[in-house]
């Protein structure tokens, strides 16, 4: 799944339907009201008046937007816009079902935020992880390898072993011609202290995915620049995107750990102007792309190339734009 771009008539149905279910309990939220604005210059291109847009029965937004996907992919910016702020009324998740049964859905997004809001955490952690960024990772990796393969991976990860041949290739990346993508590599694990891949404690290879996307992102490794390009990466992907959405906003607004590779925070985005509109940015960025790089990426094939002729390649856009 691509991000699909709306007509215009299309867009002021769905922004009136996203206003409605973000004011079935109250007040607008600012941090909501940064987001729908976000969507707007980032994603659809429109600049609709929020204090103008008045509210749609779920029969009327059924008739203004027809596509299957395209309603799928409504749901699933409903439940994220929700979930942007810290608390979730029930009267928000009742405005979300009704649509969603106009519509004729059943989105992935809306599955996980019914986990959320009945308290199932052991489930909703299982669903996001496998759905998200890693589950897909060690599927493709036991694809490749085999069970074998996986509990190398994991054995290293857990400090029994090192995998020498795995992290003397990693470490060889030192040698790479300056701004290929390999020596990039070498240099954001040194400059970070990391373990590569293959050492005792280093992360899972199926992982570098995310790493090569901070540097083909130009992003840091503090908490904001995490989610940022955990967003980016859920722009690129077709399949479950929305997941990696739910996974950074449950991770960051709601205090939830998923993975010991993500430590959690209650509330981190409440309160700082433009931490949202830089998520939206980031995913709209990622959406852009022109490859999903967690679907079977060959970036060994890649890691002699520079950096700024992948990103030319891959439809990057620069950082700044």
């Amino acid at each position: 799944m691509t991000f699909l771009i709306p007509t215009h008539e299309q867009a002021h149905a769905g922004l009136r339907a996203m206003k409605t279910v973000l004011t079935s309990a109250g007040e607008l939220a600012p941090i909501r009201r940064e987001a729908l604005l976000a969507i707007q210059q980032h994603l659809l291109r429109t600049a609709f008046d929020l204090d103008a847009l008045d509210p749609i029965t779920p029969a009327a937004l059924a008739e203004a937007i027809d596509d299957p996907a395209l309603r799928t992919q409504l749901i699933s910016g409903m439940v994220t816009l929700t979930l942007a702020r810290d608390t979730v009324a029930e009267e928000e998740q009742a405005a979300i079902e009704g649509y969603a049964a106009a519509l004729a859905v059943e989105p992935v997004a809306l599955a996980q935020l019914r986990k959320f809001q009945t308290e199932r955490l052991v489930a909703l952690r299982f669903d996001v992880i496998r759905r998200s960024l890693l589950g897909p990772a060690m599927k493709q990796l036991y694809e490749k390898q085999g069970l074998f393969g996986v509990l190398k991976n994991v054995g290293s990860f857990a400090g029994l072993w090192e995998n020498s041949a795995v992290a003397g290739r990693y470490r060889g990346l030192a040698n790479y011609p300056d701004g290929s993508l390999g020596k990039e590599l070498w240099r954001f694990y040194d400059a970070n202290g990391f373990k590569f891949p293959g050492e005792k404690h280093g992360a899972p290879e199926p992982l570098l995915t995310h790493d090569l996307s901070h540097i083909l992102g130009g992003y840091g490794t503090d908490f904001q620049s995490e989610g940022l390009v955990l967003a980016f990466q859920a722009g690129y992907k077709r399949q479950d995107p929305f997941s990696v959405l739910v996974f950074v906003l449950l991770n960051g607004q709601h205090g939830l750990r998923l993975t010991v590779f993500a430590d959690p925070a209650h509330g981190y985005y409440n309160d700082k102007p433009g931490a949202i509109d830089d998520v939206v940015r980031a995913f709209a960025r990622g959406a852009q792309a022109k490859l999903d790089l967690t679907d079977h990426w060959d970036f060994w094939a890649v890691m002699d190339r520079q950096v700024e002729d992948l990103r030319r390649e891959y439809g990057i856009e620069p950082l700044a734009a």
